[in-house]
């Protein structure tokens, strides 16, 4: 146990159907996407006694003319519509084996990611903008537990994510293009009086848009973490530190059992600003807590699981001493993952 999480390895079985899940669920992402260059359609208008071929790409007619009917233009137009026929089918296609999955991540019991988040998650990857942003927060948990290929476990401490989502941002994305996002999964989506980039639905959900060129005021102090070797960095208190971070990108599972691309900063970035958070004495005990929690948690995920983002010895030094060593003894099969203690 570390920072008060169990670790559950997926079974075989579960491995399986979430990899099948993410490939066809990219299958279906690339199917989307040929679909949408047929958007709009083709036909014939009469102009003056003549017949010209024209592109429209929106459902109020804007678009342009191909050129009067001749030879090359009806060859043109055969083409769209066996394409555009083509292309739909494939979705189609696609869409159901997407439904079907669903039904096989349920039934494995991969299927944690709260609901409303991962169909804003959907509706994000969708939108061209809407894929840089990043989840931050409880929520970035399962994306760093899917990519080990574990759970989290108990699952009440991982309430916070079923209460809302925190999304940061760069500025490639408005605060009003992410709220129409939400508001396509829910229309009960509503912004809160006097809180800026947040909204709720009717259930209580919020969403939370922060903006990354905000800065905390005055001047940052570095922090020792008890039982720690090196203070934190004084940047690692920034959401600049978490944004400007390399990017981790993991397919999870929604509660309905569809999947959805949630992008998260570096594991290491995530660790050290959630260790930095745990130190600030304005913050509520619990709200610290929880953050510590979080932040051991993920350094073991990336001792044991996520070699790609191994820590350097001068990383490891701002954690607890014993951190790695716990770490170390899970790898070397020293620690049961919890399995015991999961209900199916």
């Amino acid at each position: 146990m570390i920072g008060g999480y169990i670790l559950t390895e997926f079974s075989p079985g579960q491995r399986q159907t979430h990899r099948e899940a993410a490939e066809i669920y990219r299958a279906f992402l690339q199917a989307l996407a040929q679909s949408r260059t047929h958007k709009g359609g083709m036909h014939w208008k009469r102009i003056r006694g003549r017949d010209y071929l024209y592109r429209y790409r929106d459902r109020l007619g804007h678009g342009e003319s191909l050129g009067p009917r001749g030879e090359g233009t009806e060859r043109l137009f055969a083409q769209f519509t066996r394409e555009r026929r083509e292309a739909a089918a494939r979705l189609h296609a696609a869409r159901l084996r997407l439904q079907e999955q669903a039904r096989f991540c349920r039934a494995a019991l991969i299927n944690r990611v709260p609901k409303t988040a991962a169909k804003i998650l959907r509706v994000l990857e969708q939108h061209e903008t809407g894929r840089n942003l990043l989840v931050i927060g409880t929520t970035a948990l399962y994306a760093y537990a899917g990519g080990a290929g574990v759970f989290l476990e108990p699952p009440a401490l991982l309430a916070a994510a079923q209460r809302g989502l925190t999304l940061a941002a760069a500025g490639e994305m408005s605060w009003e293009e992410l709220l129409h996002a939400a508001r396509r999964t829910d229309r009960s989506f509503t912004p809160l009086p006097g809180m800026t980039c947040r909204a709720a639905n009717q259930d209580g959900f919020q969403v939370i848009f922060l903006k990354s060129g905000l800065r905390q005021r005055g001047k940052q102090k570095t922090i020792t973490v008890p039982g720690a070797r090196e203070p934190l960095p004084p940047e690692a208190g920034n959401l600049q530190f978490l944004t400007s971070s390399s990017k981790f990108s993991q397919v999870v599972i929604g509660k309905d059992g569809g999947p959805a691309t949630m992008v998260v900063p570096d594991p290491r970035a995530f660790a050290l600003n959630k260790l930095w958070l745990s130190q600030q004495e304005e913050r509520a005990e619990a709200r610290r807590r929880d953050d510590r929690s979080q932040a051991l948690a993920v350094a073991a995920l990336v001792l044991r699981y996520l070699p790609q983002y191994d820590f350097l010895a001068t990383d490891l030094d701002m954690f607890p001493q014993d951190l790695a060593p716990d770490a170390g003894q899970w790898a070397a099969g020293g620690e049961t993952t919890g399995e015991e203690d999961m209900e199916y």
